[in-house]
């Protein structure tokens, strides 16, 4: 019997996000175009669109939501680090400290939730002074994270660490390309040009985005005829 073919749409309605689809030029394989803008990867062309709106973008797959975790959780991290060493907590994904650290996954989330907004600012410009995450997320803005922290607050972030160390290997990745305040609201945006959501990104819709309210939703670019080539 043929295995009936998984679509972008029923996807999305399985999991609740939106699709909209966004006319487009295609220039290559990779760059397209909107309203004869400079051309880009597909995830800076749906940003760029959302920015001229007014909204503040972060295009990073969820960079900004996990070094933003990491800063206010980094008193905690760097003092049960196992070297001793604040570098290294600096450094060090937060998936792998979450995991070495399981035991104190609750200490750890406190620490999240007890941050003050001057020292989440001190942790998250001592974050993007390091040449290795730099490295790491090349797209990720100080001026972001600080401008996302005031949108959740402690709490919703607390929240959100918490649910990640359920399994914070599965959940590194999965989350959508785009982060997008705009209005006071905040969003999470994936774009696509013709592929499928991929497992990962199933996983973070129904283990993280759905138990904390996150308004998500998929843009697909679609060629317009006669354009690409």
């Amino acid at each position: 019997m043929k295995q009936q073919k998984v679509i972008l749409a029923d996807q999305c309605a399985d999991i609740g996000w939106s699709l909209t689809e966004v006319l487009a030029q295609k220039h290559d394989k990779r760059l397209w175009s909107l309203n004869g803008s400079p051309a880009g990867l597909p995830e800076e062309v749906v940003g760029q669109m959302f920015a001229r709106g007014g909204a503040s973008v972060s295009y990073c797959e969820g960079g900004s939501a996990l070094l933003l975790m990491k800063a206010a959780a980094l008193e905690t991290l760097a003092a049960r680090n196992l070297f001793g060493d604040r570098v290294d907590a600096i450094n060090r994904y937060l998936e792998a400290q979450m995991t070495i650290l399981v035991e104190h996954t609750a200490e750890i989330v406190d620490t999240v939730r007890n941050i003050s907004p001057d020292a989440l600012e001190r942790n998250v410009n001592e974050l993007t002074k390091s040449s290795i995450l730099a490295s790491f997320f090349p797209r990720v803005k100080a001026t972001f994270m600080l401008e996302l922290f005031e949108h959740l607050g402690r709490d919703k972030l607390a929240d959100i660490l918490m649910a990640f160390s359920a399994a914070p290997y599965d959940y590194r990745a999965g989350w959508p390309d785009l982060i997008v305040i705009e209005s006071g609201t905040m969003s999470l945006v994936e774009v696509k040009t013709s592929d499928k959501l991929l497992d990962s990104q199933l996983r973070f819709a129904i283990g993280i985005a759905s138990p904390m309210g996150f308004a998500c939703e998929v843009v697909r670019l679609k060629a317009t005829k006669g354009i690409d080539v």
